[in-house]
């Protein structure tokens, strides 16, 4: 016998929300692709400048590309501290926020754990123990009663076991 699995419909999720197709990590990678592009064309252009029979015209030229490629990289570097400043007040946001809103919780926390502490006490000393001593009491005087029972019982065993003899 053999079964077969019916296919399942694929189930779309619809969302209501239009979702926009620039998001940060799309911008940065494509800020990212622009700027590699942009120095490999002054890498290839600087090369094909090189090749040329005129070399004082063309190392003035490649001094200039050299100025800017230094430009572009103190931009850069302003951007990283800049971005590295950011960071480091939202770290400090978040470390203030956790002290202003976890350390009260904490504390309602610890009244919660004291006050149950206290109510385990209260129960245990008014409520289990004397029921706990009640109930030990009751097992002594049981065993009492059965080895008061279990002295009767052998000395009728001994009377008897006498008699008979």
């Amino acid at each position: 016998m053999s079964q077969t699995a019916l296919p399942t419909p694929a189930v779309e999720a619809t969302t209501t929300e239009k979702q926009s197709t620039w998001t940060v990590q799309r911008i940065v990678f494509l800020s990212a692709g622009v700027l590699g592009g942009i120095i490999a064309l002054i890498f290839i252009i600087g090369l094909l400048l090189g090749f040329t029979s005129e070399l004082e015209v063309t190392a003035t030229r490649i001094e200039y590309i050299r100025n800017l490629l230094f430009i572009m990289i103190g931009i850069e570097g302003i951007l990283i501290i800049g971005s590295i400043a950011v960071l480091i007040v939202q770290v400090t946001r978040l470390i203030n926020m956790l002290k202003r809103d976890v350390q009260p919780v904490l504390t309602t926390a610890k009244e919660t754990v004291d006050t149950a502490k206290g109510t385990v006490e209260f129960v245990g000393d008014n409520a289990v123990g004397p029921i706990i001593r009640a109930g030990g009491f009751m097992a002594g005087l049981g065993v009492v009663f059965r080895d008061v029972g279990g002295i009767r019982r052998a000395i009728r065993r001994t009377k008897q076991q006498n008699g008979q003899k």
